[in-house]
């Protein structure tokens, strides 16, 4: 069974990646907010959230989340629409959100 996660990235890869819980995402939304990070939510299958948290604690962040947007059943930004923050992903990552869609109006 496919997990939802919400994960924290910046310039220098992924931060953060957790379990979806009431509790972890305004806790985690805040956290990107000062950390100028995003925050994204990811569905993905229990073997391959362990394969990219282990990236993670061995010091691959960038390769993490790479591998996060590669087997990421579905994802998205979370972050505020209004949010004004300038995306710092590496160029190979791309994070979808609401305002991609506009196109299809």
């Amino acid at each position: 069974m496919n997990d939802s996660w919400i994960a924290i990235a910046d310039r220098r890869g992924l931060k953060q990646l957790v379990l979806e819980t009431s509790h972890a995402l305004p806790f985690l939304l805040k956290r990107a907010n000062r950390e100028n990070a995003e925050c994204f939510w990811a569905v993905l299958e229990p073997r391959h959230a362990q394969f990219i948290q282990r990236l993670r604690r061995l010091g691959n962040p960038i390769s993490a989340l790479r591998w996060l947007e590669y087997l990421a059943i579905d994802l998205g930004r979370v972050s505020p629409c209004e949010s004004h923050l300038r995306l710092w992903f590496p160029d190979d990552v791309t994070i979808p959100d609401r305002r991609d869609r506009d196109w299809s109006s």
